[in-house]
């Protein structure tokens, strides 16, 4: 939930009249990829809304990186986002963040408050055409998306003076899914089904305003790598190193191997039982192990698969399509426990239905 400001500093674009789409920033080509930034809000000293057991930062985050995996999975775009994890932001370090990576659309996700129920978005009062469409795009598949899980009222496409709409150089929109004090709506935003249609929502309206092939995104898609906040957990003997420019984000998690269970865990809600394909991603280095034991726990028991951390280092790789239940857990260790040599290196899983 924001507030508005009073100050008007933002830049208006000078998009064509009826344009859907078009890069504006100096130096790049007409037919670069899009540039997606993606802002969770609040965070870390900020909590944002509170209510029902519930807080915003956190369902913000959420969202928001299962918004950044669906476009990725399915779409030819690029991604960043304001925070990956539980830290705080400054709402001028958000702005200028996107300003300085030259995004083509800015999405700022948020919870609302104060006792009514539904879902609304936000767009500058002075705006070219160009937000209009991202604006429209974005309300109707997102209220689309939270309706096909249960019934939620549209409280309309609305102009507000905030900040991240205001001091932002590219069309800027801000979401507000649902009210965190209604009780009602907090039963929605408990669901982890609720949230990945929500996430759908958001991408299919990004997709939508870029004119993107709809190929339609997957059910569930997410990823977790070892800074995602609540998501990771390991000992003190994995270390953390930036060293590779291969890393998924900010930095990675290393370990030597030992005949011990001392595994890195990644915590994932599947929301519904069924076949999910798990990949991993990792840097890659001469140095690594060459059979690092990854434990996923299936529906009929855990599963080990040994993957080469020698090479194929900064993508994404499945490592197999497995049968989960549903649920809240740990769902993929990798262990140290091995006889190669060279560290073991725990650093992104993504899981997505098939």
């Amino acid at each position: 939930m924001l507030s508005n400001t009073p100050v008007r500093r933002r830049t208006l674009l000078a998009a064509a009249a009826g344009a859907a789409f078009a890069p504006m920033v100096a130096g790049r080509a007409e037919a670069a990829i899009p540039r997606v930034y993606i802002d969770p809000g609040h965070g870390g000293t900020d909590p944002g809304a509170i209510g029902n057991g519930l807080q915003e930062k956190a369902l913000t985050l959420a969202i928001a990186l299962q918004t950044r995996s669906i476009l990725l999975s399915n779409w030819s775009v690029d991604v960043r986002m304001s925070r990956t994890s539980d830290v705080t932001r400054s709402l001028t370090y958000r702005t200028d963040d996107a300003n300085a990576w030259g995004a083509d659309l800015f999405v700022s996700v948020h919870i609302n408050s104060g006792g009514g129920t539904g879902f609304e978005s936000y767009r500058y009062p002075t705006t070219d055409t160009a937000t209009v469409n991202l604006h429209n795009a974005l309300h109707s598949q997102v209220l689309s998306g939270m309706r096909s899980i249960g019934a939620v009222a549209d409280r309309g496409k609305r102009t507000a003076n905030f900040h991240v709409l205001r001091e932002t150089t590219m069309p800027a929109v801000l979401t507000e899914n649902l009210f965190i004090d209604t009780v009602a709506d907090a039963n929605l935003l408990k669901r982890a089904d609720f949230i990945t249609a929500t996430a759908r929502g958001h991408a299919r309206g990004i997709a939508q305003y870029l004119g993107l092939a709809s190929a339609p995104p997957p059910a569930y898609s997410t990823i977790v790598d070892n800074a995602t906040a609540g998501r990771f957990t390991a000992s003190a003997n994995w270390g953390t190193s930036t060293y590779s420019t291969q890393r998924y984000g900010a930095d990675y998690r290393y370990a030597n191997p030992v005949s011990a269970s001392d595994a890195a865990w990644f915590k994932v809600n599947i929301p519904q039982a069924g076949n999910y394909r798990v990949e991993v991603r990792h840097p890659a280095n001469s140095g690594y192990n060459s059979a690092a034991p990854h434990v996923i726990v299936t529906a009929a028991g855990n599963q080990t698969v040994h993957v080469d951390q020698r090479s194929n280092g900064g993508a994404w790789r499945s490592i197999g399509t497995f049968n989960l239940a549903a649920g809240d857990r740990n769902l993929v260790g990798v262990s140290r426990w091995t006889s190669a040599g060279g560290y073991v290196i725990a650093d992104a899983v993504r899981v997505t239905r098939v």
